[in-house]
């Protein structure tokens, strides 16, 4: 992982050791790894690269959803899609999808969701969040995820189309 200077506003050059890199860095590939069917690929290495050019807000589920993205582009083999998405609480009402300005007023859960079965392949929270609350932001998340997973299906299919219509194998 690797985010340009620029990539957050503000003129910020990457160090060797940053720790935000790495922390990002270790959660891909917390993520990936029980996913992707490594089993298929027995002599293959598999290296996830990614360049963030702009951020607003946490990067984390763009990131993991990139990831996914490109995963499926390269046609490697995986158990089931991950979708990210960040919820949080902000003035007492849970938002789903945090910018910039909202993730630095409230509390930020970023959750990973395998939307074929259902299960959460990740969750992160670095703020306080009141008890209560925790269970409507993880509901809000997990919505989020799933919206999340629509939309990147209709890309999937839709630029599997376009791969096969421009080889001739499909006709609309």
């Amino acid at each position: 992982f690797a985010a340009l200077p620029f990539a957050g506003g503000q003129y910020r050059p990457q160090g060797r050791g940053d720790r935000n890199a790495a922390e990002i860095a270790m959660c891909v590939r917390q993520i990936f790894e029980p996913v992707v069917q490594a089993h298929l690929y027995p002599r293959a290495q598999i290296d996830i690269s990614v360049s963030l050019l702009e951020a607003d807000g946490d990067a984390r589920a763009a990131i993991i959803n990139a990831a996914s993205l490109a995963m499926v582009d390269a046609g490697v083999a995986m158990e089931d899609l991950v979708c990210a998405c960040s919820a949080g609480i902000a003035s007492g009402s849970p938002i789903v999808d945090l910018n910039g300005q909202e993730a630095g007023g409230c509390a930020e859960m970023v959750v990973a969701l395998l939307p074929r079965t259902g299960k959460l392949s990740f969750v992160q929270l670095e703020s306080k969040l009141p008890i209560a609350s925790i269970e409507e932001v993880l509901n809000f998340a997990g919505e989020g995820c799933r919206q999340v997973h629509e939309v990147l299906s209709s890309t999937i299919q839709l630029h599997a189309q376009s791969l096969l219509y421009s080889r001739g194998k499909f006709s609309t």
